[in-house]
């Protein structure tokens, strides 16, 4: 035997444990530990057993030596060993299960046992009491789903995310929030749901967050089915035991409803904002009477450039002193709760000083806390000139009205009066100069109350305008520079090319301008200029616009005189209004109520601007007539012989105008006849040619207040007679029937108050039969 073989023997002597030691040995540590073990055969019968699984199934040990572990186990426990067992006999290796016998949940491990030879013929069982952390675990399952529970009722969206920021908890809410199932989102990040506009201020918001930082804002998300959620994030980190960042939570509470309304909000703010910066009246907003908001209406119709001028500043600059104590008033009745009118108007103030007339309708109002009153001005400034219109229109009505009451007998008056002038004039003797010359000027001044008469008339129906096509350069000249016959004023023309006709009575035309030019004299009594001028001028429509659209001719007469008072101006065309003193020569009153009358008539306008020291600028506008003119020849009148006596038949229900008018004619050598009614002169006429001495010519008064008026005569006598000669007589100058006297079948007219040479020259053109 070698060494080193008697070294290994005796060493092994040395460790080899006895049998019955290591059996002890075995034993011991088994019943030290505080699982149940058992060994079995792989019948299961025990071989082996420690103390607890003695105390565990009430036997001292020995008794259960030699028993089927199945039979001690019972029930689930049993039959769950004993197909492990088998299991672990054929795999040859551990298994393990949980089961629960007698109350108490037991975890179970078996472990094969193998023999000297490499088989398995023995089992160990060990079976450790897990009940406590059975109870554990299933108060944490219950823990879990209690919070699992109020995670997924919360109203609001629940988000858990991992560190790398993908989600591990979506609950309920957020389910129906964002239209995802949770297990959709698990292991996702919500920057899938972000819009790309977004992106950026997501990302620094995670990043806050990764540094433990918490946030409250607002962000829009995509839905699944593409429309946008909107929701408020309540995000916080969650930090591990070692306080570093290990996850985050979200809380989303949705604000989509809100927002809509908010955007509709807006949008409805904007559209109202559109509409009543777009609208035509003005708009204001003002509190503690200072402006805090106008439409850009109200800084057009104050002539602003901007409403920064306006906003901050006193409403006070906008009223006109006239009317401040109104507004005042207005504004404390509003304020104190007192009854005021819906509307009202009053005389509002332009940034250049001149007037604008507005109708308000005001309330209050709450805005940003406040109480505010909200105001809508719109301007009438056109509609109180079209009432100044109006008004002016009632006024020359009455003027009319009354003009022509009095003209017809004013006239009769004064036809009597030249004419018994006329008759004085020709009984003197030629050597009577001095009384000759007195009667000179009484006839003057009945060419001059003539004047006044005409004036008046202008303002009757008789004195309707009888229009033809005119040139008007060269009735403004001739009409012009025989008013300023005799003065220093110069006066200058601008009339340009091509002017347009227009259709106008001529008479009443340059009775107009005649009245213009002599206003712009007695502003100048010593020196100064004037300056006429005349353009074509086509007028686009617009609404409230005195005039209608069409094409016109615009007449300015300017002058250099002290000019009128702004006070003044609305009341310059008013009859009887005058700054001038009142004498034979100036200061009536009538003059510029004539122009504006005939104007009118004309279906023109005419303005005035005129400020004081700065001269006056009348402007008229007549519509324009291109037409051709009517190239007619005048009718042939037949030379007459003045030198023959006729047989002439007056008609006048005035005794004065008979009279003299028979003494002018008698005078002149004629037979004449008068008679005051219409009635009587028809059977005169009658009786005369049946006769055989008929009338030559028949004299008739235009209107008669007792009978049938001239051209109701004539029609008879034309039926009596169709050769007669007949005159008609007026003092209606600008009556159509005067005008037109011959298309009713008169020779001629007479217009009253009329002399000797009037008579003359009518017959003259009559001539004989």
């Amino acid at each position: 035997m070698k060494p080193s073989d008697t070294t290994r023997n005796e060493a092994a002597s040395r460790t080899t444990i006895p049998d019955e030691l290591l059996a002890e040995t075995a034993q011991a540590l088994i019943n030290a530990t505080d699982e149940l073990v058992v060994l079995t055969t792989q019948n299961g019968s025990i071989l082996a057993l420690n103390d607890r699984f003695a105390q565990r199934y009430e036997s001292n040990g020995d008794t259960l030596i030699g028993s089927s572990v199945y039979d001690v186990m019972t029930g689930q426990l049993a039959g769950k060993a004993r197909e492990m067992v088998g299991t672990v006999l054929r795999e040859g290796k551990a298994a393990r299960f949980e089961g629960r016998a007698d109350g108490l949940w037991l975890e179970v491990v078996l472990y094969p046992i193998p023999d000297s030879h490499g088989t398995t013929p023995k089992v160990a069982i060990f079976m450790k009491d897990i009940t406590n952390e059975h109870r554990y675990e299933e108060a944490l399952r219950e823990s879990e789903k209690k919070y699992r529970h109020i995670v997924d009722t919360a109203n609001e969206g629940i988000c858990v995310a991992d560190r790398e920021f993908r989600i591990t908890l979506f609950n309920r809410q957020s389910e129906i929030m964002f239209g995802y199932r949770e297990e959709e989102m698990i292991g996702r990040s919500l920057d899938d749901l972000i819009y790309e506009e977004d992106r950026e201020d997501h990302r620094q918001k995670v990043h806050r967050r990764s540094l433990g930082i918490s946030d409250q804002y607002e962000r829009r998300f995509r839905q699944k089915n593409g429309q946008p959620l909107w929701v408020i994030v309540s995000a916080s980190p969650i930090l591990n035991g070692k306080n570093r960042f290990s996850g985050s939570i979200s809380l989303f509470t949705d604000i989509t409803r809100r927002k809509n309304v908010e955007e509709a909000v807006k949008e409805s703010e904007e559209r109202y904002r559109t509409a009543i910066e777009h609208s035509n009246d003005g708009v204001v907003m003002v509190h503690d009477d200072v402006f805090i908001y106008v439409n850009q209406r109200f800084v057009d119709m104050f002539g602003y450039n901007s409403a920064d001028e306006i906003i901050g500043q006193s409403q006070a600059m906008t009223i006109h002193p006239e009317a401040a104590q109104l507004v005042a008033t207005m504004n404390r009745k509003r304020q104190s709760g007192e009854d005021v009118p819906e509307r009202y108007e009053f005389k509002g103030m332009r940034k250049d000083g001149s007037t604008v007339h507005v109708e308000v309708s005001a309330t209050k109002t709450q805005y940003r806390g406040e109480t505010v009153t909200l105001a809508y001005l719109r301007d009438i400034t056109t509609r109180k000139q079209m009432e100044d219109e109006l008004l002016n229109f009632r006024k020359l009505e009455s003027i009319g009205i009354l003009a022509g009451g009095i003209a017809h007998d004013f006239n009769n008056l004064l036809m009597s009066m030249l004419g018994y002038i006329s008759l004085a004039k020709l009984y003197l003797q030629p050597t009577e100069s001095r009384a000759r010359d007195k009667l000179t000027e009484a006839e003057k001044t009945i060419d001059r109350a003539n004047e006044l008469t005409t004036q008046l008339l202008t303002f009757s129906k008789g004195g309707s305008p009888l229009k033809k096509k005119l040139r008007l350069q060269p009735v403004v000249r001739e009409a012009s520079r025989m008013t300023l016959s005799g003065s220093q004023i110069k006066c200058k023309y601008h009339m340009q090319e091509n002017l347009w006709a227009v259709r106008a009575d001529e008479i009443q035309l340059r009775q107009a301008i005649h009245q213009l030019v002599r206003n712009a004299r007695e502003a100048m009594p010593e020196e100064g200029s004037i300056t006429i001028s005349a353009r074509n001028r086509s007028l686009e429509p617009v609404e409230g616009a005195i005039l209608p659209a069409g094409d016109y001719v615009e007449l300015t007469v300017s002058d250099t005189g002290k000019g009128i008072a702004r006070e003044h101006l609305s009341q310059v065309f008013d009859p009887y209004f005058t700054t001038k003193d009142f004498g034979p020569q100036k200061g009536m009153g009538l003059g510029l109520a004539v122009c504006y009358s005939i104007i009118k008539k004309h279906g023109g306008q005419i303005e005035v601007e005129s400020e004081i020291g700065q001269g006056a600028t009348f402007r008229i506008y007549l519509p324009a007539d291109n037409a051709q003119p009517s190239k007619t020849p005048p009718p042939h009148e037949k030379a007459s012989n003045n030198d023959e006596k006729l047989r002439i038949l007056i008609v006048d229900d005035e005794q004065s105008i008979l009279q003299t008018t028979s003494m002018l004619l008698t005078h002149l050598g004629h037979d004449v006849a008068g008679v005051p009614d219409g009635r009587k002169a028809i059977d005169l006429y009658r009786q005369s040619k049946e006769s055989g001495s008929p009338f030559d010519i028949v004299i008739l008064d235009l209107v008669s207040p007792t009978g049938p008026g001239g051209v109701e005569i004539l029609e008879e006598l034309l039926r009596i007679d169709p050769a007669v000669r007949a005159v008609l007589s007026s003092g209606y100058s600008s009556d159509p029937q005067i005008v037109n006297h011959k298309e009713h079948g008169f020779k001629g007219a007479l217009l009253k108050p009329y002399r000797i040479e009037d008579l003359k020259e009518v017959l003259k053109k009559i001539g004989d039969r």
